[in-house]
């Protein structure tokens, strides 16, 4: 393979993530790093998102290869793996080259390493789900967790349809994340973006964070605010 850059950065969603795999796939490189933010360089190819090129990504890696690998890249995305992006880079890659048989293999050491962290993504997501402690707050039911992988999305549905459950609000703390339910809206948000106390109290967050939700702030520009490509994500998992 060859090309200029073999160092690229990107927004950390999910649709910049494709963006990057088509990059590396067009240079015909496979990244030495690929980085959910940087401080700038010389040598990093910063990826900016394209959300039209990334929908056809996500749509051809259906079409190209089957349902099976375009569910695992998406899974993948939520999980905490070890170099991760670069793991479903190569994934994507072989999908794009060898169709739906890479499903399969299970020889191969990054498909088995890329299965083994999607299964404890729903082990985690299955253990949250269980094991979630609300306490009550200004009509809702409100909770803190901090898992290691982004399992909001994956316990969106099921709590949601929880009938006690008539307000809510999740903070996942580690990803910063918020999926919250009020009346007949639901989202689960990213709020990375905003500048979070040291203290994560769940009374303290939810009355910052549903301030930040309810005055439409994540949903000010065209997803400059939100990371609505989960939005994605969230439909294809739940």
């Amino acid at each position: 393979m060859s090309g200029t850059y073999r160092n690229f950065a990107y927004d950390g969603t999910y649709d910049g993530f494709l963006c990057v795999a088509v990059k590396c796939i067009n240079l015909r490189v496979f990244p030495d790093r690929v980085l959910a933010a940087h401080d700038g360089g010389e040598d990093i190819c910063y990826v900016r998102t394209d959300y039209d090129i990334a929908g056809k990504m996500h749509r051809f890696l259906g079409e190209r290869s089957c349902a099976q690998v375009q569910q695992m890249v998406v899974d993948g995305f939520l999980t905490d793996m070890d170099d991760r992006e670069r793991a479903l880079i190569d994934l994507i890659a072989r999908a794009v080259r060898f169709g739906a048989c890479v499903a399969d293999d299970y020889e191969h050491a990054n498909l088995r390493r890329i299965h083994k962290a999607i299964l404890d993504l729903y082990r985690e997501e299955q253990t949250c789900f269980t094991a979630l402690a609300t306490e009550d707050y200004k009509e809702a039911k409100t909770a803190v967790i901090d898992p290691h992988n982004r399992v909001l999305p994956l316990m969106k549905n099921d709590l949601i349809r929880k009938t006690e459950y008539a307000n809510l609000f999740i903070y996942d703390r580690r990803h910063s994340m918020v999926l919250f339910k009020k009346d007949e809206a639901d989202d689960v948000v990213d709020v990375s973006r905003m500048h979070l106390p040291e203290e994560r109290d769940v009374r303290v967050m939810y009355d910052l964070l549903w301030q930040y939700l309810s005055d439409g702030t994540h949903l000010k520009g065209i997803r400059a605010k939100r990371s609505a490509d989960l939005d994605r994500l969230w439909y294809i998992a739940g």
